[in-house]
């Protein structure tokens, strides 16, 4: 499991060796003040490429060994109920890694907030936190991959900063902006990097935001929102390297615009509906399922009890409606050009029930993100109201998804900055209002639950 870094690291006694380029006292002089900001912006952006090449080959490898797993021995083996089979045995494969190894993937929340209270986050080694993000992933679970990603990197880096300042250099910065640099590399957009870290800063009244245990600069919000930019620009560029050596791939597709007009327009009001309806659906699942897990508690058969359980469930809906499985990145630019050819109603159902699965998967052991698995749920769903209503499809598509996403999320900037990847920028006013109404419509306070 992470281990606590202000356990053991709160009470050292501060060093007081000189470091490399120390400045303890605050520059006065402005080629001071210039040489620390670009020396900072140069780190952020070298630590942001190295950030976009291992996310972006960590992900590729994941897509492969699904491909592998799905395509390749499932069409070889040509058994009906493969979904079923599949899913229940990574069930049991997940349950007894997990068992075994006591590790698991950490939700984007829980790596963020450890990182920003204790100035440090640790994963268990580095072989099995490998194994425990691709295991869920591999085995068709309707998870995103921005979770165990961004663990896997911020661990990394927290290292790499360790050794930096043994070796005389304040590097706090190395670790801060690979939050922002992984959400970058995952989503391919600088945007989404930028707005995660900034909106996820905590709000401190002096306008400071200290690093704590970490015995390095503070930093102005001001200073801290240009590094993640740097970072996140870093990012996207090591990115681009990757797609120049190996070939472009992965990445949400780029929807048309919307072209309704007029009274056409008020067909957003039942798509905010059913973006609602989803969302009360989600939380609702993913509370009913918190209590489940519970329940069956974290022992040996309890470990192993929740995923599989969550495999069989999961297996037997995907027999008959298939895309409630994976993270739906893929399966987004397949629906966009096969959906016309799905009745409305199977369209809606894949929607509502990927947003019932994907909080079951998370809180019953093959945890993982819940970005990518919402944005096709909401891409389904809103097909399906366009096919069933006759609606612009762009028009249904955008705001379902936006408002949906939105009442997951509660973080409409966040939602704004990621819809960018795929919708046009014309469609900026009906993404912004309906993140804003589905982060704002309130949830019964029974079935929510933060963080």
């Amino acid at each position: 499991m992470p281990r606590q870094a202000g356990q053991h690291r709160a009470h050292k006694k501060r060093v007081t060796r000189p470091y490399v380029g120390d400045v303890v006292a605050k520059p006065k002089t402005l080629p001071g003040k210039a040489l620390i900001t670009m020396s900072l912006v140069t780190l952020s952006i070298v630590v942001g490429f190295v950030v976009g090449l291992a996310v972006y080959a960590v992900m590729n490898l994941s897509t492969w060994l699904t491909h592998l797993l799905w395509h390749d021995m499932g069409d070889a083996l040509g058994i009906p109920a493969f979904p079923l089979l599949t899913c229940t045995m990574g069930g049991i494969l997940i349950g007894v890694w997990t068992w075994w190894s006591h590790d698991r993937v950490r939700p984007l929340e829980e790596v963020m907030a450890e990182f920003k209270r204790t100035g440090s986050y640790r994963t268990n080694g580095a072989i099995r936190p490998v194994v425990t993000f691709l295991l869920p992933l591999v085995f068709g679970g309707s998870i995103g991959f921005e979770a165990g990603i961004t663990g896997l990197v911020t661990s990394g880096c927290c290292w790499i900063r360790d050794q930096l300042k043994k070796a005389g250099l304040r590097a706090g910065t190395v670790a801060d902006v690979t939050i922002a640099a992984a959400m970058s590399a995952i989503f391919r957009t600088p945007l989404a990097g930028i707005v995660t870290g900034a909106e996820s800063a905590p709000h401190d009244p002096s306008k400071v935001l200290e690093e704590p245990n970490v015995h390095d600069y503070d930093l102005r919000r001001g200073a801290k929102v240009i590094l993640y930019t740097a970072a996140a620009l870093g990012a996207f560029a090591g990115i681009r390297a990757f797609d120049t050596v190996f070939g472009a791939s992965g990445g949400l597709p780029r929807f048309d615009p919307i072209t309704a007009t007029g009274p056409q327009l008020f067909w957003a009001l039942p798509c905010l509906a059913l973006a609602y309806a989803m969302t009360l659906v989600f939380h609702g699942s993913r509370h009913l399922f918190a209590r489940v897990a519970r329940r069956l508690g974290d022992d040996a058969p309890g470990t192993i009890e929740k995923p599989v359980i969550a495999g069989l469930i999961m297996g037997a809906v995907a027999c008959a409606l298939p895309y409630v499985l994976f993270p739906g990145e893929t399966q987004c630019e397949e629906l966009m050009e096969t959906w016309t050819a799905w009745t409305a109603l199977t369209l809606v159902a894949t929607g509502v029930l990927k947003a019932a699965i994907t909080p079951l998967c998370i809180q019953m052991g093959w945890v993982g993100g819940d970005l990518f698995p919402s944005i096709f749920a909401g891409v389904a769903a809103g097909f399906g109201l366009a096919a069933l209503t006759g609606a612009d499809p762009m028009l249904a598509v955008t705001v379902t998804t936006a408002a949906f996403l939105g009442g997951v999320l509660r973080k409409p900037l966040v939602v704004l900055a990621i819809l960018f990847l795929c919708f046009p920028a014309d469609g900026i006013l009906w993404m912004g209002l309906a993140a804003v109404i589905g982060a704002t419509l309130p949830i019964p306070a029974a079935i929510y639950q933060r963080g």
